[in-house]
């Protein structure tokens, strides 16, 4: 033994007390033990480090060993060598039988080696962490955040029962009778990993998705998927953090389905002032049949309305047969628009139709989808769209509806505004 050696070597000087030559030869044991261990450890590190940059991992394996070198995983497997070389070597450096560091040391070691494999795991699942956390199909980071928990508090239940000398079976069943505590510390942590295990086995969420979500005041692009919260960068740069499981109790918008489309929907009404709908006139009718998007509708259609009313024999009344109107017209002029458009996604639904009338006019509902998901292009086209139709309105006799302004009484009063000269 290492210190039957010590005490011997100092024992032969002769220049201490027995007791003293006892205790030292013990320190200086405990610090060659000490010492071995950390030699150890440096030597395997300087191993693996030598080794991860061989050009054979440097070109094929880059991305590991970037994550390996994140995770700090040639310190910890250095130092689960030097664990194991304390277990199997400590014996040599222990006191004689019933000496007083005996217990302490032994304690120590197991403790040392719990930690270092505790060290160990947790270097493998943040080299897991630093290839896959942030996969965009599957967001693994909840579960590997759950998966370093669990190693810590089975590395903190057998530590307690080395310090206690106990078997895990009696500690768990102390901790039983604080199971409720221990629900009520851990509610968040539990909630989040199973609300993550199910956003991630169903795929409702992936990092890069854009979502919305009113309730939290979340509107951008995931940015991070963890354990308990899932991190939003809105448009406005600002960062919200939303529980995780708030995501699987509460609605939320993902709008992923719409950017692997290709195609984004446009739903915007124009609001009609519904006193200038009327009948065509001749006069109208030859001016919007010069029209090339019309004129093959207004020609085939006035053929067909001629057809009705002469089969009915209509003459007297106007209201006995059909007649063409100006926002039938305006309506169709509108589709035959969009379906003209290269802008405009053609495989996609593309209709304008009458909504229910109210106190702000007749909406007349554009509904169609861009060919781009980019929202500034998006917005462009749209916005070209809605500048077109409202342009061309009065050429059909119609007008937007608008609530009247200070301006407008003030056209309308104008001779009562207006200052009296002598």
């Amino acid at each position: 033994m290492i210190t039957k050696w010590l005490f011997d070597w100092i024992h032969s000087y002769g220049y201490l007390p027995e007791k003293i030559e006892n205790i030292s030869a013990e320190i200086l044991s405990l610090i060659l033990l000490i010492v071995s261990a950390y030699v150890v450890a440096k030597l395997v590190k300087t191993v693996l480090y030598f080794t991860l940059d061989r050009d054979f991992f440097a070109k094929r394996f880059r991305k590991v060993r970037e994550a390996m070198r994140k995770a700090h995983f040639s310190s910890a497997v250095g130092f689960m060598i030097s664990a194991l070389a304390l277990f199997h070597l400590y014996p040599f450096f222990l006191p004689i039988e019933g000496a007083l560091l005996q217990v302490i040391i032994g304690r120590a070691v197991g403790i040392f080696f719990v930690l270092c494999f505790m060290h160990l795991l947790c270097a493998v699942i943040n080299t897991l962490d630093n290839l896959y956390g942030k996969n965009p199909r599957v967001p693994l980071r909840g579960v590997f955040q759950a998966s370093k928990i669990l190693v810590y508090l089975f590395a903190a239940l057998i530590i307690v029962c080395i310090i206690i000398s106990k078997r895990p079976t009696y500690v768990i069943t102390g901790l039983s009778a604080a199971a409720a505590v221990f629900m009520l510390v851990f509610k968040d942590p539990i909630l989040g990993f199973a609300a993550g295990i199910q956003l991630a086995s169903n795929k409702l969420l992936k990092i890069g998705d854009w979502i919305t979500m009113p309730s939290h005041g979340a509107d951008g692009t995931v940015v991070d998927i963890s354990l308990t919260t899932v991190r939003v960068q809105n448009f406005d740069n600002t960062i919200i953090s939303v529980p995780a499981y708030d995501l699987i109790s509460k609605p939320f918008q993902n709008w992923s389905g719409m950017v692997q489309s290709g195609a984004r929907r446009i739903q915007r009404a124009i609001y009609v002032d519904v006193e200038a709908i009327r009948f065509l006139d001749e006069e109208m009718f030859a001016r919007l049949s010069k029209i090339k998007l019309i004129s093959e509708y207004l020609k085939n259609k006035s053929e067909e309305i001629k057809v009705f009313n002469a089969e009915r024999n209509v003459k007297e009344n106007v209201l006995n047969g059909r007649h063409l109107t100006n926002i039938g017209t305006f309506r169709q002029y509108a589709v035959e628009y969009l379906h003209s458009l290269p802008t405009i996604d053609q495989n996609q639904t593309c209709m304008v139709r009458q909504l229910a009338a109210g106190s702000a006019g007749l909406p007349l509902e554009i509904y169609c989808f861009t060919a781009t998901t980019e929202w500034l292009k998006y917005e462009s086209i749209q916005s070209d769209i809605f500048d077109h139709l409202y342009s061309v309105m009065p050429e059909f006799g119609l007008y937007p509806f608008q609530q009247p302004t200070g301006r407008d009484v003030s056209k309308a009063f104008g001779g009562l505004n207006t200052p009296q000269t002598k």
